[in-house]
């Protein structure tokens, strides 16, 4: 599709060069028949000129066929899925400025009609005393939001409320991983970003507004399997922050020290992240995916560390829903998951 329009750009450059160069000629021959009578050019030396030819010309612009702009909109895909799949793997200590750590813990599970209620709270180290933070969330099918103002570290590292305080208006700087795209937004390939407006935004509420001040932050969710909880915090200045995620209920296949999870990038598997970890990259392997029999290679290589992660869209053509079998195979191990995708797939635990 570009193609055409290459040729076109080349051509106009093409011409105004020639343009150019005219002008300079016709400058040079009236300067020439100023001082002398121009002679009479005989009709075999006219037509010495090169002439333009029409089988030269680029061809028009068309509009793409229904199969181009397919590809295209697949390849726009491809893309998007590529940055959220990012986003949430680096969504932790590699989204966190430099020095701040944030932790969750886990402090009670409790069983309700909806699923299991899971409670987490919070402790942070590397914020500068004083430092007021906003509290973000990344849910499934969402951006990165945020939830309330006014949060602080205690003495002790625990995010806690903080006392009302006047609010501050600080112009907004990059530097943390956290980014600053639009919190509000729903694109998720905002994802490793926090939005601008996120810790000073008027219209998110302050802790007080539900909470005592020096009150604990706590996290309380449900979640089904394979689901990262995603928290962040950033400060007001959007100087630093720093993330981190759990997973109640993982989804894990292992083998002699080699560990394969995978985690829900939307409901109802219509995106997964596949993370391998304890592999050695110096050992040849095979890796894919297989559903209703169709097996794919999974693009996946082991880092130094023996880490990798890599993104899927499960689904098959005719198929509403089904199961999909992950493998990873070596002289080193040969681990495998599988997992449940399709409509009406996502269940709280």
């Amino acid at each position: 599709m570009h193609f055409p329009s290459v040729l076109f750009s080349g051509f106009v450059a093409a011409s105004l060069c020639l343009s150019s160069s005219a002008q300079a000629t016709d400058q040079a021959s009236a300067s020439q028949q100023q001082q002398s009578p121009a002679p009479v050019q005989s009709p075999a030396a006219q037509g010495s000129t090169p002439q333009l030819k029409l089988e030269s010309l680029p061809p028009d612009p068309r509009t793409p066929t229904p199969e181009e702009e397919a590809a295209a909109q697949a390849a726009r895909q491809r893309a998007q899925i590529s940055r959220v799949a990012m986003a949430m793997a680096n969504w932790g200590p590699k989204a966190s400025s430099p020095g701040i750590t944030l932790t969750m813990k886990e402090v009670s599970r409790d069983k309700v009609a909806s699923g299991t209620m899971l409670t987490y709270r919070l402790a942070a180290n590397g914020f500068a005393p004083g430092t007021r933070l906003a509290l973000l969330r990344w849910p499934l099918n969402q951006g990165v939001t945020p939830v309330m103002n006014g949060i602080v570290i205690d003495a002790s590292g625990t995010v806690v409320c903080g006392a009302p305080a006047a609010a501050v208006s600080a112009p907004g700087a990059p530097g943390t991983g956290l980014g600053t795209g639009s919190a509000a937004s729903s694109d998720q390939a905002s994802g490793a970003g926090a939005g601008n407006a996120a810790a000073s935004n008027p219209s998110v509420p302050a802790c007080t507004k539900t909470m005592q001040p020096n009150a604990p932050v706590e996290i309380t969710t449900t979640a089904a399997k394979g689901e990262a909880i995603r928290v962040g915090l950033l400060a007001e200045d959007r100087k630093s922050g720093a993330a981190a995620n759990a997973v109640p209920f993982p989804i894990v296949g292992e083998n002699k020290g080699c560990k394969l999870s995978v985690l829900l990038g939307a409901k109802d598997g219509e995106l997964v992240l596949i993370e391998g970890d304890g592999f050695k990259p110096d050992i040849p392997f095979t890796a894919g995916t297989e559903t209703f029999g169709q097996k794919t290679t999974l693009a996946a290589k082991p880092d130094a560390q023996g880490h990798f992660v890599a993104a899927m869209t499960p689904y098959v053509q005719s198929h509403d829903s089904g199961d999909t079998v992950i493998y990873y195979q070596s002289d080193a191990c040969t681990p495998t998951v599988s997992f449940h995708w399709g409509k009406g797939s996502y269940k709280a635990e």
